[in-house]
């Protein structure tokens, strides 16, 4: 009987021992660093990983094109799910992998860090959260092949640029034409990330360098953030980063001949993310792994960026916070705000490069003159990077931004990207600035499911609105201000309207026949001796003008009651 119950206590504390989670290993590992996790495989893996660990939360976010949910991955040391870290006080990270899923370093490199953390030391965690978007443009990532990417040293299969659309997903941050985007643009308001990476392989000139990196243009950045940028993050990530043999530059932003002597900073415009999250006030980050080096050592490259970013957040998390803040608060309370910038051709940098000598042979091919650079000739010479901008384009901020209903494109995504819309609840008339389109440019060719306008420029009035119920009111004064007014001010240069958004108010819906219209222009001239005075000056002035009688009958249409006042008005109106 005792022998009974002493093999019923041992049973006992046998099914009470729970056995040791087994530390997942990643197929990048498996092969030894020459194949990268598809689709499946790998939310296969981080399902895996999830059930192995308290530390690391997988959820659904929104929706895709490709019809698959975006998911998300959260590692923290108390095992918060995503939802719930906005209020944790901690410095969050948010890396976005596998937008160009041909690019797949981070891929794997975030499927490893999270598991490494979770598994070992986590004091990196003490005062950080890392949220990873394991990939992004799902569709390009089910659409594997081994031939797109002609430029690039592995891995063996990798995804395609384009999305479920065709859609370059890095060009889609604020037109927001995919369900990828909506689910990004979402999860960043829910979130509130300090710090935002995305992880890319470059394409360009060859050099030394395994990392380069394109961090949020500090200038455009701007205020408190932007100088803590320049001067203290982006030499401490340089530092972490020399000290794990990961020395790195900034982006090599060159194409075409030799890369000689100099280059210059990336312009971020808000389409993509490094300057989407300029206008939110985080923290941007895109890692440029070289396209010539191999997929083994881009992925560790990408490790290291990622860890040292980690630790630099946990190290200072407080700095972060407080230059974040201050930077709201300014924006809140700004009275002129940038809208475009240009480069500084003046002010560049010196620093050693990490090159190779280039020169010039026959080509195999074509039997003309072709250049190639020399790897077995490393060179370590002098070059200027021209790293600064100055603003080309400010506007005065309004108290309020009025944009008239029925334009739902925007209506959507002003909210999808945390902008509050007030509807007006009566009619009434109001005296504002409106906008009137004097001119612009569009390109020839369709640029992402767009013919994108530019050099636009805006004529603005005082006109007295009747404004309806249901219209939106959008007051200022709120951290999202940099946000409302690139994207409504249409000489910006990735304002909604350059984007084609409102491009139904630059078309006529009414017109006349010249025979019915033809007496009652000349009854406006014979009532109206003011037009009439302007009318003759015209002529007198303009000989072309003189000698054209539909020009002359277009000119009397135009300043008379049944000219539409919509044709070529910005339905956004703006109140001082």
């Amino acid at each position: 009987m005792k022998k009974f119950l002493f093999l019923v206590m041992v049973a006992g504390f046998i099914s009470w021992d729970k056995p040791t989670p087994k530390k997942p290993v990643t197929l990048f590992e498996t092969s030894n660093g020459t194949q990268s996790a598809s689709y499946h495989e790998g939310i296969q893996w981080w399902k895996s990983l999830a059930s192995s660990t308290e530390n690391v939360q997988i959820a659904e976010f929104g929706m895709t094109d490709a019809g698959y949910p975006l998911h998300v991955i959260t590692l923290s040391k108390e095992g918060y799910s995503f939802d719930k870290i906005k209020d944790s006080h901690k410095t969050i990270i948010l890396i976005n992998n596998a937008i160009h899923p041909g690019e797949p370093d981070g891929v794997d490199a975030s499927m490893m860090l999270f598991r490494d953390v979770a598994f070992g030391n986590k004091k990196a965690l003490d005062s950080c959260i890392v949220v990873c978007i394991p990939y992004y443009n799902i569709g390009g990532a089910l659409n594997r092949n081994s031939h797109s990417r002609a430029n690039q040293d592995g891995p063996e299969e990798y995804g395609f640029r384009g999305n479920a659309q065709n859609l370059d997903l890095n060009r889609d941050f604020v037109k927001c034409d995919s369900r990828n985007a909506e689910s990004f643009a979402k999860l960043l308001q829910v979130i509130d990330p300090d710090m935002y990476i995305e992880t890319h392989v470059s394409n360009g000139a060859d050099y030394q360098y395994t990392m380069t990196y394109l961090a949020t243009q500090p200038d455009k950045l701007g205020y408190s953030m932007g100088t803590y940028l320049r001067s203290t993050l982006i030499p401490e990530m340089n530092l972490k980063m020399t000290a794990k043999n990961q020395t790195m530059v900034p982006y090599v932003n060159h194409w075409g001949g030799p890369l000689k002597d100099d280059y210059a900073t990336f312009y971020d415009s808000p389409r993509y993310s490094s300057g989407l999250t300029t206008l939110h006030n985080m923290y941007g980050f895109v890692t440029e792994t070289h396209m010539l080096k191999p997929f083994k050592q881009r992925v560790e490259a990408t490790y290291d960026f990622l860890r040292s970013a980690m630790e630099f957040c946990n190290e200072n998390s407080a700095s972060l916070k407080q230059t974040r803040a201050a930077q709201k608060a300014y924006i809140a309370q700004a009275k002129v705000l940038p809208i475009d910038w240009t480069l500084d051709k003046i002010r560049a940098d010196k620093f050693t490069f990490k090159g190779y000598e280039y020169g010039y042979k026959k080509s195999d091919v074509t039997g003309e003159e072709r250049l190639f650079y020399d790897t077995q000739k490393p060179i370590d010479k002098t070059m200027s990077y021209y790293g600064y901008m100055s603003p080309s384009s400010q506007k005065d901020k309004p108290k309020a931004y009025l944009l008239r209903r029925g334009f739902i494109d925007v209506e959507e995504r002003l909210r999808w990207n945390g902008v509050s819309l007030q509807e007006l609840q009566h009619d009434t008339v109001l005296k504002v600035l409106a906008y009137k389109m004097a001119s612009y440019e569009t390109v020839k060719s369709p640029y992402e499911k767009h013919y994108l306008h530019h050099t636009s420029k805006a004529v603005e009035d005082t006109v007295l609105w009747h404004f309806k119920k249901g219209d939106y009111l959008i007051n200022t004064g709120t951290d999202k201000d940099r946000f409302i007014l690139e994207l409504l001010e249409p000489e910006s240069p990735d304002s909604y309207f350059n984007w084609n958004f409102f491009d139904a108010i630059l078309q006529q819906k009414e017109h006349y026949s010249d025979y019915v219209f033809e007496d009652k222009a000349a009854s406006m001239l014979s009532v109206n001796s003011e037009l009439r005075l302007a009318f003759e000056q015209k002529k007198q002035n303009e000989p072309q003008f003189a000698g054209d009688a539909e020009a002359q009958l277009e000119w009397i249409y135009a300043h008379s009651a049944h000219y539409e006042k919509e044709y070529n008005r910005l339905p956004v109106f703006k109140i001082y």
